[in-house]
């Protein structure tokens, strides 16, 4: 879902499994041996559901930024993409996004592309305009809960579904719409 040298924004509402789609990106890229960059806007990162993910934390950079420093989340973005080495840098922007201008979602892209990493935002809504090459939504599909009938006791997971808000290379080769167990 992640393209090097571009950017790839996941937009969906509160648990909608925009979290789950990021962790599942970040946990392929650093089980294949690659490098990743996650800055946390709002310092809402689970470890433990990270690593529960998949995702291999000796291989990810974790940039804690907390609510009231939006500037510096955008200075690091910027910073970390254009860093050679780094297979993926990841952008939560958590559940008040920033505006940005177009000019400065096309300066990212060009960072990203200096750089040779994938630039991946998750947010509520849709930032980088047009200077994002996929975007797509997540939405929750259903909830698988544990217990005894009749009543369930714990929830176990949920089905999530992303489809596809924007491709500038085209139509995806496979199905318009996924769906991920979480």
């Amino acid at each position: 879902m992640v393209i090097p040298g571009e950017i790839t924004e996941i937009v969906g509402r509160r648990s909608s499994g925009r979290t789950s789609a990021l962790l599942a990106c970040l946990a392929g890229v650093t089980r294949a041996g690659g490098i990743a960059a996650l800055i946390d806007s709002e310092d809402a990162l689970d470890v433990e559901s990270a690593a529960h993910a998949g995702v291999e934390l000796k291989r990810l950079l974790w940039v804690r930024c907390g609510r009231v420093r939006r500037q510096a989340a955008l200075r690091a973005v910027d910073m970390l993409a254009r860093c050679q080495g780094f297979a993926v840098v990841a952008w939560d922007v958590g559940d008040t996004p920033p505006r940005l201008s177009l000019a400065l979602a096309f300066r990212l892209r060009l960072a990203a592309r200096q750089g040779g990493a994938a630039l991946l935002i998750v947010a509520p809504r849709r930032i980088a305009g047009a200077a994002a090459t996929l975007a797509v939504e997540a939405e929750r599909r259903g909830t698988r809960w544990e217990g005894a009938p009749p009543l369930p006791a714990r929830l176990a997971g949920a089905r999530l579904g992303l489809r596809v808000l924007r491709s500038r290379r085209g139509p995806p080769a496979g199905p318009e719409s996924w769906e991920l167990l979480a």
